[in-house]
């Protein structure tokens, strides 16, 4: 679905992203979705700059700000010649800002992060977490989980126990933290599209831990239907999900969305499918890391901002339960 020109000039009116309603923790309710950003790096990267991430992403995500704002043109199916109703979003759809950790010391922030994420999902709502570097994960993910069991599925970074550093960027440190903590056992693990392969041996160790691992070539060669059928298998679980979208699993043709894109990895095409399919799984939380919005030249990472949250507006249409045409067409 093409970017139409919207009333408002994208320049003017209020930041936030997709123009949803800025709120608070109390304005939320059950089954809401509340963007959250996380303006944190403290990670060994290439390159910092990891840090402007929510507010880039904002900024190019009020191009798509009619899918959340009734003062912007409605979108069109031209199929059946209808304009699609998405005034409900303005309802469901929240921006809660960013978490005032600038300044903070690791622990404070840490726990600034993790008392704003129980907060939200005290409230039966899902966050959508925008980072930031891999750092979040753990105390975002401590957030959901407060000592429970969790179930986990991370997209790109690192398997979990190929790390060889404590400073590694990829979230597999992250993973193996929780794997250490007991709220993530391996038997509740997906890894999609990893960046970097474990041995045949550790795999096979991974595998027999009941962990499950698709490569992003698998993940190709798997239908619509196919795909669906892994975030069902979550969905008969107990357990709230937290998902991990580490953009290191994209391909290197879409490195405007990534620091570190690998040869192979995932399409646009396909993550939004993959993305679409998570959509009917119980998703605690989203958290997106891996972006960096200084490391590449200033046309390439709007390019590359856009290709990111034309990914999420897949996700919060499925989730919403709306427009299943615009979502539909990957078979």
């Amino acid at each position: 679905m093409p970017l139409r020109t919207a009333p408002l000039p994208r320049m003017a009116g209020h930041l936030s992203f997709m123009r949803s309603v800025r709120a608070k923790v109390e304005d939320l309710s059950s089954g809401t979705l509340a963007v959250i950003g996380v303006p944190m790096e403290g990670s060994k990267n290439l390159k910092s700059g990891a840090r402007f991430s929510p507010l880039s992403i904002r900024e190019t995500s009020v191009y798509f700000g009619w899918y959340a704002n009734p003062q912007f043109s409605n979108p069109i199916n031209i199929d059946e010649q209808e304009v699609f109703d998405t005034s409900s979003i303005n309802e469901r759809l929240f921006d809660l800002g960013d978490i005032p950790i600038l300044g903070q010391t690791k622990s404070k922030a840490e726990e600034l992060i993790n008392h704003s994420i129980a907060q939200v999902y005290n409230r039966n709502a899902t966050s959508i977490v925008l980072g930031g570097d891999s750092t979040i994960i753990s105390p975002v993910s401590r957030g959901i989980a407060n000592g429970k069991s969790v179930a986990y599925i991370q997209i790109g970074g690192k398997t979990p126990g190929t790390s060889n550093t404590k400073l590694d960027h990829h979230s597999s440190l992250a993973l193996d933290s929780l794997l250490a903590s007991g709220e993530v056992k391996l038997a509740d693990t997906t890894i999609l599209a990893p960046a970097e392969n474990p041995t045949v041996e550790f795999l096979q160790e991974l595998s027999g831990a009941g962990a499950k691992i698709f490569s992003s070539c698998q993940l190709k060669d798997m239908s619509s239907k196919e795909i669906a059928d892994l975030s069902q298998t979550l969905s008969n679980r107990e357990l709230p999900v937290i998902v991990n979208l580490d953009l290191s699993s994209v391909s290197s043709e879409l490195h405007g969305m990534s620091e570190q894109p690998v040869f192979n990895g995932m399409s646009l095409k396909l993550l939004r499918q993959v993305l679409v399919a998570l959509a009917s799984a119980p998703i605690a939380t989203l958290i997106l890391t891996g972006h960096n919005p200084t490391i590449n030249g200033l046309s390439v990472v709007k390019t590359g901002q856009r290709l990111i949250v034309t990914a999420l507006v897949g996700y919060l249409c499925s989730r919403l339960g709306l427009m299943n045409d615009f979502n539909s067409n990957d078979n």
